[in-house]
This record gives C-alpha cells, structure tokens and sequence, in this order.
C-alpha cells in the first residue's frame, strides 16, 4: 500500500521539529501510533529515514532525498483542493492564459476582469513569461491561451491578432537627438541598451540594424523594461522599446521616446495563440473572450 499523506505529514514535521513526540502531538496522533506510521514508512521504502538519537530524530540520506519529493507532494496536493474547492463553489471552467510583459503591463488587467466579471464562473489563471516560454507552454498544453509578439512557423499554434504597440527610439534626455525625431540608423553610432536574446523585440532590432549594414553596439542586456529605461536615462546607452510599455518610465527618469519610422520597427503585431488540435477555451464565451477581440491600434505618439 502506497504511503498515505498523514504519514508523510508526520514525516516532515519530525524532521522539521527534530522530534517526534512534539510531531505526533502536532498531528493529534499517541507517541506509539507515530512510531508505527513511521516504521510503515520505512518499510514501504526499504530504507531508514530517520535516525533516532537521544535528544530526538534526525534524517538519513534517505530521508532527506524523500522530504524533498514529500514537499513538492503537498504543494501539489494543496493546490489540487485550491482547484476542486473553485468547482465546489459553482466554477464552471478554467483557462490557463500565458502573457508577456507588454500585454501585462497594458490593457490585458483591464480587459480580464471586465470578462471575468461577466463570466464569473470561469477562471483565469494568469501567468507572465517571455515570449519564447509562452510558445513552450502552448504547445505543451501547459496553457491554453498565450499572447506572444512571435508567431513562428511550422508549429502545431493557432494565432488570432490581439493588438498593436507602436514601437520608439528612446535617448536620455541630454542626447544629440532628444529634439529631433532621430531615424534608427542614426543611432546606431552609440551603445545600446536592450532586453535578453530571448526577448521578442531583441532579434527584431538585431534585422533592423542589419538591414542597413550597420553593427548593432549592444552594450547592456538587462531583464525588464524597467531596467533598460533607468540604464538609458543614466547615459548608459540609447534603446528601442514598446511605445506603451516605457512611456510610464520616461515620465519618471530623464529620457525622451521619438517614434520609429524605420521599416520593421514602426509597430508590433502582439497575438493570441492556441493550439489547433483543441478548441479555444471557454468556447461558448468566445465571442467575449477578452483576446478574441479586433487589433487595437498604437495610439498617438505623445513626448514625455
């Protein structure tokens, strides 16, 4: 008979509390009723799990290998009556939606509680991640919905368009070409500041540069937006980012945003993905499913 989860609670909690007699009182289990727990377990697996010495237990190597898996074991356990309770309280659905930073940090928020509030019963669960994991876990079936600005070819992924960023020319505010509207080759004299290889927009500034036969200097590659933005207002370097995603950050640190009229960097397609052999989720709701929606459109450039 395989282990039950009280043995494998009162297993942790003896190691956790380095006694047992404190762990079976814990679990509302007599000293004795413990021990047989414990010795079942040891027999289930063929090998000592704890040493039993005179101030209390400690783990063998054994033990120690099996506590990790046991942990992982709750939190997957803990997490399966998180799910169930959401049915037992009237859920009638779960989608399981992977967005990258950009949608995250513009109008997707908005967009899933107006949905949820009409279909409450329904859950969304939400997760961020680049681009290239997105894709990962959409075709895995880890999710069932992601929003990506890569659409590669050749996979198993059906895309719908979801909207559009305008993408622009970020300087410090001191640059040569804060007053002008500086073209992308313009600037490719000077260091820049980007996001990681795999980062959607990275390999689309790498083609722009070299589509003018011109070297791309990137001098520092940083994780977030954020980061590229307060490196680029201390004169680390000049940048290339989503209009919406760094217009909050020009407003905050000495920089200035110039829209792009360099082919291939105006704007950005960012799209919803499934894959073909199963149906969009939710489906009886797709007409209002917040992705499922027409592009929306960059909006006007503003000078921060």
């Amino acid at each position: 008979m395989a282990p039950d989860l009280t043995s494998i609670e009162l297993f942790l909690k003896a190691l956790t509390l380095g006694n047992l007699s404190r762990a079976a009182e814990q679990s509302h289990l007599s000293l004795s009723a413990a021990s047989r727990r414990l010795s079942l377990l040891e027999q289930h697996f063929k090998v000592a799990l704890l040493t039993r010495t005179s101030t209390g237990v400690l783990p063998t190597a054994a033990g120690q290998a099996l506590a990790e898996h046991a942990r992982s074991l709750l939190r997957a356990v803990d997490v399966m009556h998180a799910d169930l309770a959401d049915f037992a309280k009237g859920a009638t659905g779960r989608v399981s939606l992977y967005a990258n930073s950009s949608a995250m940090s513009q109008e997707l928020p908005r967009q899933l509680t107006q949905w949820s509030d009409l279909h409450p019963g329904i859950r969304v669960d939400i997760r961020e991640e680049r681009s290239r994991e997105i894709l990962l876990a959409v075709r895995d079936g880890v999710a069932d919905v992601g929003i990506v600005t890569t659409r590669p070819r050749g996979q198993d992924l059906h895309f719908i368009p979801y909207c559009r960023d305008r993408l622009c020319l970020i300087v410090p505010q001191d640059h040569p070409f804060k007053m002008s509207r500086a073209r992308f080759q313009d600037l490719l004299g000077y260091d820049f500041v980007g996001l990681e290889d795999n980062a959607a927009i990275t390999p689309l500034i790498s083609e722009a540069a070299a589509a003018v036969s011109m070297p791309l200097r990137l001098r520092v590659q940083v994780r977030s937006f954020e980061a590229v933005c307060r490196l680029i207002a201390a004169g680390q370097g000049v940048g290339v980012l989503p209009q919406g995603r760094c217009r909050s950050f020009a407003r905050r640190w000495p920089c200035v945003l110039s829209k792009s009229t360099t082919p291939g960097l105006t704007a950005r397609c960012t799209s919803a993905g499934a894959r073909n052999s199963r149906p969009w989720p939710a489906a009886s709701c797709s007409t209002t499913w917040p992705v499922a929606s027409r592009p929306r459109q960059p909006r006007a450039s503003r000078r921060s």
